[in-house]
């Protein structure tokens, strides 16, 4: 696809001032606590905004408006199940983590409990993280390659690389005032497809509406049904509220933006901001893929697009939008933000655990076992920012192999909610236990009842998958890890040193 210059002019502005924002706000990086928490003195606002930017990102922009082009708004449903989760951490999560001052999340339960279940939960949000921001990366890089018609390898090394240059320069104030820059970028784009569909499209709004409406694509709400059922609205809004309370709460991907607000209140702030924003965010995004439908139809979408159905909105900027507007120019913009605000907060996050929850209490052990002596203070702080930027780079190295390594994966964003619901239901079961009670919870049956709830889940999983039967349903996959793991932990005492 040949771009305009107006459209190459948009791109060149928005690369500018990503690298501006990314280097000129990561530039004052001198400690670890610079790093992983932007020296606890980030702005509410602008945490909400990169939150809705790791959140939204490429699974929202690429693949919901594929959802509503080829079905209908049923996405829209784990909204409610969205709002209930967040509460849920605002009383309960942020308050237990403000109060123990911790770097990352997992540190609560190394105080809660002890050491086993803290690494074990570290584990288990590495490996959930990795899975899950390859498969972001991955649908915004296809966009990108369906987009140019470039190879899809070097879309993931182009975006990739971009992202890991100001993560790894910047740490999380970098990526925390590039992700609220790129947030804007995707969301204007689309408000301008939205509107330049609104205004595209032959016939009077009244018609267009009623042929929607008559082939389903307003269809929200499963009401009925067996709770098997992946689309009733009941299942989904318990296994939404457990996700989304997961996925806020207990995955430090997200939970870091929160900790690098000055005191609890304004990190609550910032959440409730991201809840009052997601609602209408969704719906644009929903009602993008049903303009689409009413603008193409399905009839002559090529076969290509048909059997990789997340390509539909990239299939659509390429080859139906104006060029000379600079509109495409904006819409590729768009895409780009989507794939590096999905890439640079997991690389953020896995670096400050991978640091705080694994080098450290790794080199305090050795320490105390006559290994070496410690140097302490600032040198040791200095060694500690440089190992951090190193994980920061191999981090991205990896999440670039796992995007590659799914690219034949159609629906990924069913797909993402499926490889999570067999982690966070452990990780989140342990959270609970951790803010509900006082003395129950043992370290070393904490680690066995979150690793048992992935095995339990997975055999479930690989069960189904061999007999190609529904016996219990992916919705309700994080909903028994959490119950299965608190339930196990509530019955041993906690034992205090």
């Amino acid at each position: 696809m040949t771009l305009a210059w107006p459209d190459l002019l948009v791109l060149a502005a928005y690369f500018a001032a990503v690298i501006f924002v990314g280097f000129w706000f990561g530039r004052t990086e001198r400690s670890t606590h610079d790093y992983f928490l932007g020296g606890k003195r980030q702005h509410w606002l602008i945490v909400g905004l990169s939150i809705i930017a790791t959140e939204v990102s490429a699974l929202t922009f690429i693949t919901v408006p594929a959802d509503s082009f080829w079905g209908d708004w049923n996405y829209l449903q784990m909204y409610a199940g969205a709002i209930v989760g967040r509460l849920l951490i605002v009383v309960l999560l942020l308050p237990a983590f403000y109060g123990g001052a911790v770097t990352t999340v997992y540190e609560y339960l190394g105080q809660r409990f002890g050491p086993c279940t803290r690494t074990t939960a570290s584990l288990m949000f590495v490996a959930s993280r990795i899975v899950g921001s390859g498969i972001r990366l991955l649908a915004a890089s296809l966009a990108i390659a369906t987009v140019f018609g470039w190879p899809l390898e070097w879309v993931v090394l182009i975006a990739a690389g971009i992202a890991i240059a100001y993560s790894t320069f910047g740490g999380i104030k970098a990526i925390i005032w590039t992700d609220a820059l790129q947030a804007l970028v995707f969301l204007g784009s689309g408000l301008a497809v939205a509107v330049f569909l609104f205004l595209s499209i032959p016939g009077s709004w009244t018609e267009n509406l009623a042929s929607a409406g008559e082939a389903g694509k307003f269809h929200t709400f499963t009401w009925s049904g067996s709770l098997n059922n992946e689309k009733l609205f009941w299942a989904l809004l318990i296994s939404a509220t457990f996700q989304n309370c997961a996925a806020l709460g207990v995955d430090q991907d997200l939970t870091q933006r929160m900790l690098t607000c000055p005191d609890l209140k304004r990190g609550q702030r910032s959440l409730i901001f991201n809840t009052l924003m997601g609602l209408p965010i969704v719906c644009l995004f929903l009602l993008i893929g049903t303009m689409l439908f009413v603008y193409l139809g399905t009839a002559d979408v090529p076969s290509e697009v048909v059997e990789k159905t997340d390509r539909i909105f990239p299939y659509f900027i390429a080859n139906m939008l104006p060029a000379g507007y600079g509109l495409r120019g904006l819409l590729i913009a768009g895409i780009f933000a989507a794939a590096m605000s999905s890439l640079d907060s997991a690389l953020g996050a896995l670096s400050s655990t991978a640091v705080t929850d694994f080098y450290r209490p790794l080199k305090a052990w050795l320490n105390r076992h006559g290994s070496r002596a410690s140097s302490h203070g600032q040198a040791d702080d200095a060694r500690d920012l440089r190992l951090a930027r190193f994980i920061t780079f191999v981090f991205g190295g990896l999440l670039a192999s796992v995007a590659l390594a799914f690219a034949q994966y159609d629906e990924l964003l069913w797909e993402t909610f499926k490889w999570v619901g067999l982690i966070f239901g452990g990780m989140l079961g342990v959270f609970l236990l951790g803010v509900t009670t006082v003395s129950r919870g043992n370290d070393g049956m904490n680690m066995f009842a979150m690793l048992s709830s992935v095995v339990v889940l997975a055999a479930i999983k690989r069960v189904q998958e061999q007999q190609d039967v529904v016996y219990i349903a992916w919705p309700w996959w994080v909903v028994i890890g959490t119950v299965w793991t608190y339930v196990l932990g509530v019955c041993f005492h906690t034992r205090r040193e």
